[in-house]
């Protein structure tokens, strides 16, 4: 996905790097590059004339606008500065699925390949997970190149509607499936459940296992959910999420595939997170404002010319 510009800006371009790359942490080779660098060392570095600005030496005081191409010894960072326009997609995770980060795989993960290798590339952003879950879950997974609402929905967890599908371990065939409380204490807190409702799976496991639908009014306690069948002395072998706030699972999208989502389910994440909408209309970018350069000389225009003038040359008397 293409990074699409929302609006014009003119800034000094020492204060939009300093802003871009003074305060952040990122994980690549740039932050070897600019790391932690404050608006005088900035303007240092345009001083020795290690930033370039649409291919030419940039100045002190230079302003930088929407499609001008910036560079730091040679290497463009464009990219970093450009506005994009939020986007936020859904993807259906396979258990056993790392998301992508080392720190996030354990014992249950396999060598599927993880969640952020199969969603498409974007220019100038990262894909942020609004509800991370472990490997060993599935289901509803939400992306978002906002980190503003990300962390906004993260803080906001506690009043998060969320919905699961569990599959249950069924000791034998005579087995008689006990009431589940709509409660359980866990990491010294009681959670409470709106909803515990057994439903049918498919029928190759009808015998073996037991299904339920289970609901809840927050998302920052997974774990309470098997906690719950746990304390009922059933075990929990499969989790999948079904739904997180306004976004439901589709049944359409098969697992390890993804749906960008609607304006309108964009709209209502922010709403959710309680944070200002930003403008979702893209505008077409300006090209960058590129050096003229003379062009060459026509060297048969200038052999002709030479050809004639000596066509034409009148001849000498002795």
């Amino acid at each position: 996905m293409d990074a699409v510009v929302r609006g014009r800006r003119v800034q000094p371009l020492a204060e939009i790097l300093a802003e871009e790359f003074g305060d952040r942490d990122y994980k690549d080779d740039l932050a070897t590059l600019v790391g932690d660098r404050s608006n005088e060392e900035i303007e240092r570095w345009i001083e020795e004339g290690r930033v370039t600005i649409n291919l030419r030496p940039a100045s002190v005081g230079a302003q930088y606008r929407d499609g001008d191409r910036i560079a730091i010894d040679g290497r463009e960072v464009t990219a970093r500065l450009i506005e994009v326009a939020p986007q936020a997609l859904l993807f259906h995770k396979v258990q056993g699925q790392a998301i992508g980060l080392e720190a996030e795989r354990d014992e249950t993960s396999t060598d599927v390949e993880s969640v952020i290798d199969k969603l498409p590339a974007t220019r100038g952003t990262r894909w942020i997970p609004i509800n991370p879950m472990h490997a060993g879950d599935s289901g509803l997974l939400l992306f978002t190149n906002d980190g503003n609402l990300a962390y906004a929905l993260t803080r906001r967890k506690r009043w998060i509607p969320t919905a699961y599908m569990v599959r249950v371990l069924a000791p034998g065939r005579d087995f008689t499936p006990p009431e589940i409380a709509l409660h359980v204490d866990y990491d010294d807190e009681r959670v409470e459940f709106s909803k515990v409702t057994p439903v049918t799976g498919p029928q190759e496991d009808a015998r073996a296992n037991l299904w339920y639908r289970v609901e809840m009014q927050r998302a920052d306690h997974r774990a309470a959910v098997r906690a719950l069948f746990e304390s009922r002395e059933l075990k929990v072998s499969r989790m999948t999420q079904i739904a997180f706030g306004p976004i439901d699972l589709p049944r359409e999208v098969p697992r390890g595939r993804q749906r960008a989502l609607t304006s309108d389910q964009l709209l209502a994440l922010y709403e959710l997170a309680q944070l200002k909408a930003p403008s979702l209309e893209p505008r077409e970018v300006r090209p960058a404002h590129r050096p003229t350069r003379r062009p060459p000389p026509d060297r048969r225009r200038i052999a002709k010319r030479k050809v004639t003038s000596k066509s034409h040359k009148k001849p000498t008397r002795r």
